[in-house]
């Protein structure tokens, strides 16, 4: 029995770093912050996952990390992407040299990353959960946060009524505070609003509820249109 103790602390410690790394390997929304303009890298926040991030890699100030691999050059402030992440290893974080405040935030490697889609005003849009729609150009993205209930008649059931489906949206401009809001699938109920010169309509949200299937928040994905007011 002794020699089966030291066996089992290793296969749990390796079943505890590959649960980590599942954690971490999957697509985090991340913001360009700023730049360290001493080692030449961004900056990133992550708005929607700081919890995740902090929790694998731990705390930084103001939950903020340094992207040792992703050159300032090459991104914009304000930027939204997809990114993968990884703790980096020790001898790929190179000495950077002093020439204005240094940050002691938490150093990240950047495996991937993807653009979030572009807003295309006047244009059907498709948005998935914890997903973003950016515009570069007047540096506003809009997010959808959560599918807040559903009670659309499913597919195979008779109702008295179509119901319903609420989806909550966080809209930011200019790295202001964001502005959350709920639009509504049926017409009786708020279907679209103007926030910041943009009126945002919700066209619709897939899947369709269906009697013999349960839908997951990562499953929805809502029908858009932005249009400048």
């Amino acid at each position: 029995m002794k020699k089966l103790i030291p066996l089992l602390v290793i296969i749990l410690f390796f079943v505890s770093c590959e649960k980590s790394a599942d954690k971490l390997n999957s697509y985090l929304t991340a913001r360009i912050v700023g730049f360290d303009l001493n080692c030449s890298t961004c900056i990133l926040e992550f708005p929607y996952d700081n919890l995740k991030v902090s929790e694998e890699t731990g705390p930084s100030p103001d939950n903020y990390y340094n992207a040792i691999n992703m050159n300032k050059d090459n991104f914009e402030t304000g930027q939204i992407l997809k990114v993968r992440i990884r703790i980096p290893e020790k001898d790929e974080i190179r000495a950077c040299i002093t020439l204005s405040e240094s940050y002691n935030y938490k150093d990240l490697y950047v495996i991937d990353y993807e653009d979030f889609n572009n807003i295309i005003f006047g244009d059907t849009l498709s948005l998935a959960y914890n997903d973003c729609l950016y515009d570069p150009e007047n540096q506003i993205y809009l997010c959808l946060d959560s599918v807040v209930n559903d009670s659309r008649c499913a597919t195979g059931v008779y109702c008295v009524w179509e119901g319903n489906a609420t989806v909550r949206f966080s809209f930011e401009k200019n790295e202001s505070r964001p502005v959350v809001f709920d639009l509504n699938t049926h017409k009786g109920f708020t279907c679209d609003t103007v926030v910041s010169g943009y009126k945002i309509s919700l066209l619709g949200l897939n899947p369709y509820p269906s009697v013999n299937h349960e839908i997951d928040q990562d499953d929805y994905k809502a029908e858009l249109m932005i249009e400048k007011k």
